[in-house]
């Protein structure tokens, strides 16, 4: 870009004075800035919101069996409740962008983290299955909508500091998917109701959550990604696609190999997760361990990539393409799913930490959203696709898993779980490559 203040160009100008010289701007340039207090509140509010995107899931797998003892739940009901967080993620992910146009993120975060309250909150009070089952698919579309408008948020709010509040972002939900399995099971020891006590722990913090970004509605109004998102003076306003996303953001996702290389490495990454987080405890506990060791091997899994999600936002910003590490990670998973099919008790904290060094795919996948993609439009974009699409995929794993472990034992299962670390090896290459969507 040709700056007029250069001694060069000033130059050329001085022996050339009918040269124009025009000044191109970035997109984000001509971005009004929001008041330091409300930045505060939104960056709290993405903690909280951030925190609250998996303590219903992973905080209810080391509670399943103290749960059956009050409430009848057989395979089906194992099934449906392992597979019903990324199909409630995928499909969610799909309309959201659409409602973000219509309404603004930060509308539509407040909502979203009413619904996790709701559903957290009523499912304890239901003696049945079913009506628990929707109950809880009404939190989870409330953590999907999370999933897609966080990142945006942050492009939003903190359009010169992408790579530190993806960092903070992906820190804190990997803190939400660690820390209720690790408490889980002692507070439903220590708390009124048993397994209700310990879920009951996380509606609370869904409810601060909610009560945060009630505040940023009030003090920031709508978001420069709805309705009342200023323009720069002469920018056409853009035509809406089906998704809610603009017409040719959403146009150059489709047509982007890379755009669909993200989505698989994200919904892979996802798969491996979901499958992890429903029978990673119960496959520890049919093979002899305790509820309780069982809960605690869950929360070192999620734990590790707690831990290196502090760091890899930022490191895959300096770097040319992270893909190198994503191949060490897909090899550390085959390791560990290997150890579980063949010597699950010879050496569980080994198999754990092994697969909790591969699922760390999945935060360095969504630190690579924000990344690459320009604009807050694009990453809203570029965030329901990867999310709705890849959720949808990774809908398949626990059904599938489960579905393989009922009909044949062990070996169908783990070979589908190999044979998908190996479809995210061959595409991390084309989604790691660098560059903006």
């Amino acid at each position: 870009m040709w700056d007029p203040a250069q001694p060069a160009v000033s130059g050329v100008l001085r022996k050339h004075p009918s040269i124009t010289v025009r000044t191109v701007t970035s997109p984000l340039s001509d971005r009004p800035t929001y008041p330091r207090s409300v930045l505060v509140l939104v960056l709290i509010g993405v903690v909280a919101a951030g925190f609250n995107l998996r303590p219903g899931v992973t905080g209810l797998s080391p509670l399943l069996d103290m749960m059956a003892a009050d409430v009848r739940i057989g395979a089906v009901f194992l099934s449906i409740i392992g597979m019903l967080p990324p199909l409630a993620y995928g499909v969610v992910g799909i309309v959201t962008p659409r409602l973000v146009r219509r309404f603004g993120s930060v509308s539509v975060l407040a909502v979203g983290t009413g619904l996790v309250f709701a559903g957290s909150l009523v499912r304890l009070r239901l003696p049945e299955a079913t009506p628990f089952l929707l109950l809880s698919a009404l939190a989870l579309v409330g953590m999907g909508i999370g999933n897609v408008v966080i990142p945006p948020i942050v492009k939003e709010f903190f359009p010169h500091r992408v790579a530190l509040l993806s960092t903070v972002h992906v820190a804190v939900l990997q803190f939400g998917t660690f820390f209720p399995p690790l408490v889980a099971v002692p507070l439903a020891l220590v708390l009124p109701g048993g397994w209700r006590g310990s879920l009951a722990v996380w509606a609370v913090t869904s409810g601060l959550a909610l009560l945060v970004w009630v505040l940023v509605r009030l003090r920031a109004g709508g978001s420069r990604t709805g309705p009342e998102a200023p323009r720069a003076p002469g920018t056409p306003s853009a035509s809406a696609d089906p998704s809610g996303a603009p017409s040719g953001a959403f146009g150059r996702i489709l047509r982007s190999p890379r755009a669909w290389s993200l989505m698989v490495l994200t919904g892979l990454s996802s798969f491996h997760n979901f499958i992890l987080f429903t029978w990673h405890p119960l496959l520890f506990v049919r093979a002899g361990l305790s509820e309780s060791t069982a809960g605690i091997m869950l929360g070192i899994l999620c734990v590790i990539p707690f831990v290196l999600g502090l760091g890899l936002p930022v490191w895959a910003a300096r770097i040319r393409t992270p893909v190198a590490l994503v191949w060490v990670f897909c090899g550390f998973t085959v390791a560990g799913y290997l150890g579980m099919w063949f010597a699950p008790v010879a050496a569980p904290l080994l198999w754990t930490v092994l697969l909790g060094l591969g699922v760390s795919t999945f935060p360095l996948a969504l630190a690579l959203v924000n990344l690459r993609s320009a604009r807050p439009e694009d990453t809203a974009a570029l965030s329901g696709f990867v999310q709705g699409a890849g959720y949808l995929l990774a809908a398949t794993g626990p059904f599938l898993f489960g579905f393989l472990i009922d009909l044949g034992g062990g070996a169908p299962a783990f070979l589908l779980a190999l044979g998908a670390v190996l479809v995210q090896a061959v595409v991390a290459r084309t989604a790691c490559r660098p560059g903006f969507i």
